[in-house]
């Protein structure tokens, strides 16, 4: 048999609660790892007492007594596990396992004995069950009743609370000297009753607390911490304190301290399980213990001394690891570009900093997150703000919780992404960072704004939206408006005109009405392409259903499995995504096989669909309905642009229109300086010229009635 024998998946009882590990016998004694804490519990085979055999949850189990009188269960192991490690127990620590009998009979009655520092009831002197005193946070006694009361494990989904032991009373004997009260103070002699009864070792004042936030008094003791707040005091066994953290502060002035503790502390609903100091690297103290030399070389082996002074920090940190038990971790081995161990970062609300540490991530202050690198699944750096220069870090754990640390900046990707390599920790996107220049980021800057592109074409709808209106619409001239203003005036001013001036004009309004009908054809052409540019192909409602690729036949499977409550359709999608990603081609192979027949079945009823003659039927009805509208605006369009008199006109106008047109022309003219010379009201005049000159906007110029009756001779 080899030195070490390793068993994994094993339970520890830790009050009232199994947590799950990793156990390891040598030679020398066994270690016990928490897989949810992380915590490493070391036994050495010289402080063993005995070690004995039986059952915990219905699955076998071995009970470990000190020499101090302290239990430790463990429990999970299978026949073969425990056969093996009777031999290993007896080869290698030259011990026997003895064999612990339970009782079965369910009675609640029998003794209660006190073994080492543990409550036994004995049934016929088989154990029934068995209860360690450093459970219990108080006990008292009531004439024939000994009630116990015990520290609550919120690990634990069921847990006992309180228990009542009744002993009768005996005749004869007070209240002092009854079975309740003697089985009272044997029990709190070894009870991990917090009390306040024996002076503090030493006392910490105005302790700046972040989380939980307030100030407090903190006195140690050497089993517990009594921490004294306006509001709220707690006391926290040593034992329960898990780890210890000393972070640096981004600006190199501060400092945090962290306390990880099992059970949390209360306040009301709120439950902390981390408790973060903050102290000033400057701030200078001096403190004295209350214990004496003897006590200091006996008890601590001189680790400590009785007067301490010097940074804060230094003495908390010293202090703590000295009467807790457990030593302080530091960031080692990670430095950003800075020179510094913290990368500013987000996570919800919250601003913070994130520490890589030797195994884990820490995030402080607000709410402060350990995550052990064997619980991380994969880790993703994903973009974030292309205007801030900033990514997300998205740390994904085996149970299925994601922690997304965000507004992480880009200086800082490449420092990250080469820790997480030297930890061997799974990034999800290492191939697409690795071909990306100058690191994962690179050309962040060079990346289209989605937002901006999305103004653009909302802008350029806009336009081909205006620009489908001036076909309809009739433009507004901006030359003839300020011409009738000014017409306007000259009217006010000097009551005439000369006819010299009004040729001139007439010219001018021919020449600017030449322009506008070119300008009217250019913008009629332009957007009549662009429309047709915009066309979008309709759907035949009558073809055959398209062929479904091997991703959708997949989704459609297994939608309902991955959707969960509250999640929307994009998350539902991007999940899908990721999952289709992961799937090796194996198992990609039976929906693309699925694709395939789709795709065939797919071919096979559209060929015969364009046979019958369905396909070319409906693109031909669809592209007349489309061209035959648009033709009849158009053209009612230019109808109602053109004058009244451009009408419908007979064969026999037309061939006398030159004639007639310049008969027109001289009578108009004659008619208009008539009435400019006449000196009528200017009222009278203004409304007159208002009402002819929309028909001279509107009328032919001789030109154009001249081509139109050459047109008709040639035609005739």
């Amino acid at each position: 048999m080899s030195d070490n024998y390793d068993v994994q998946n094993v339970s520890k009882e830790e009050m009232g609660a199994l947590y799950n590990g990793d156990m390891r016998f040598t030679p020398s004694g066994l270690t016990y790892k928490n897989r949810s804490t992380g915590k490493v519990f070391q036994l050495s085979n010289d402080d063993i007492e005995s070690v004995s055999q039986n059952f915990m949850a219905n699955k076998p189990g071995l009970r470990f007594i000190t020499k101090d009188g302290e239990l430790h269960r463990f429990a999970n192991f299978t026949e073969g596990q425990l056969n093996k490690l009777k031999t290993y127990i007896a080869t290698k620590w030259r011990r026997n396992v003895e064999i612990k009998e339970n009782s079965l009979k369910g009675w609640n009655f029998g003794n209660v004995p006190i073994v080492g520092k543990n409550l036994q009831f004995q049934v016929n002197d088989a154990l029934d069950f068995e209860i360690p005193l450093s459970n219990v946070s108080n006990c008292t006694a009531n004439k024939s009743e000994a009630i116990l009361e015990f520290h609550a494990n919120d690990d634990s989904t069921v847990g006992l609370v309180e228990m009542r032991l009744h002993m009768p009373m005996v005749e004869g004997v007070s209240e002092e000297e009854s079975p309740a009260e003697l089985l009272r103070q044997a029990i709190m002699k070894y009870a991990a009753v917090e009390a306040e009864t024996e002076q503090h070792i030493v006392l910490l004042t105005n302790m700046l607390c972040l989380t939980p936030r307030g100030r407090y008094d903190i006195k140690i003791f050497p089993t517990f911490l009594s921490f004294h707040g306006k509001t709220y005091d707690y006391k926290i066994p040593a034992r329960s304190v898990n780890r210890l953290f000393m972070l640096k502060h981004k600006d190199g002035r501060r400092l945090f301290f962290v306390m990880h503790i099992n059970p949390p502390i209360r306040q009301g609903q709120t439950r902390y399980s981390f408790i973060v100091f903050e102290f000033n690297k400057e701030e200078l103290a001096e403190l004295e213990l209350s214990l004496t030399d003897e006590q200091l070389q006996d008890t601590y082996e001189g680790k400590i001394e009785r007067h301490l002074n010097g940074p804060l920090y230094q003495i908390v940190a010293k202090l703590f690891r000295i009467f807790v038990g457990i030593k302080v971790t530091v960031p080692g081995g990670f430095t950003l570009k800075d020179d510094t161990e913290a990368v500013t970062c987000s996570y919800k609300q919250s601003h913070g900093f994130l520490y890589p540490m030797d195994k884990g991530f820490m995030y402080v202050p607000k709410p402060p997150i350990y995550i052990r690198y064997e619980e991380i699944a994969n880790v993703n750096f994903a973009r974030s703000d292309v205007t801030t220069k900033t990514f997300d870090l998205e740390i994904s754990v085996k149970g299925g919780t994601s922690f997304v640390f965000s507004s992480v900046a880009k200086d800082d990707f490449d420092s990250l992404l080469q820790f997480c390599k030297e930890k061997n920790l799974p990034v999800q996107n290492v191939k697409n960072l690795a071909k990306a220049p100058k690191g994962g980021f690179a050309g962040l800057d060079d990346d289209v704004d989605p937002y901006k592109e999305r103004l653009k074409s909302e802008a350029a709808a806009a336009d081909s939206e205006e620009s489908d209106s001036d076909e309809e619409d009739e433009d507004f001239d901006v030359e003839m408006e300020e011409r009738k203003k000014r017409q306007k005036g000259d009217d006010d001013k000097y009551d005439t005109g000369s006819a010299e001036e009004e040729d001139s004009d007439g010219e001018k309004k021919r020449k600017s009405s030449h322009k506008k009908e070119k300008r009217d054809n250019e913008k009629s052409g332009t957007s009549s392409s662009s429309r047709k540019r915009g066309e979008k192909k309709r759907k035949d409602p009558n073809a055959p259903k398209r062929a479904t690729s091997a991703y959708f036949h997949w989704m459609n499977e297994i939608r309902s499995s991955i959707t969960k409550p509250g999640m929307g359709v994009a998350e539902v999608a991007k999940e899908a995504g990721r999952l289709w990603k992961e799937m090796s081609d194996a198992d990609k192979k039976p929906y693309e096989e699925k694709s395939k027949e789709d795709k065939e079945r797919y071919e096979k009823e559209m060929k015969e669909y364009k046979a019958s003659g369905g396909g070319v039927t409906a693109v031909s009805s669809s592209g007349k309905s489309k061209s035959t509208p648009k033709k009849s605006s158009t053209s009612a369009a230019n109808t109602s642009k053109s004058s009244p008199t451009k009408g419908a006109k007979s064969r026999e106008f037309l061939s006398s229109s030159e004639d007639s047109s310049d008969d027109e022309n001289a009578a108009s003219e004659d008619e208009d300086a008539k009435k400019k010379k006449s000196k009528s009201s200017s009222s009278g005049s203004k409304k007159e010229e208002k009402k002819e000159k929309p028909s001279k906007k509107k009328a032919k110029t001789p030109s154009s009635e001249e081509e139109s009756s050459e047109a008709s001779d040639n035609s005739d």
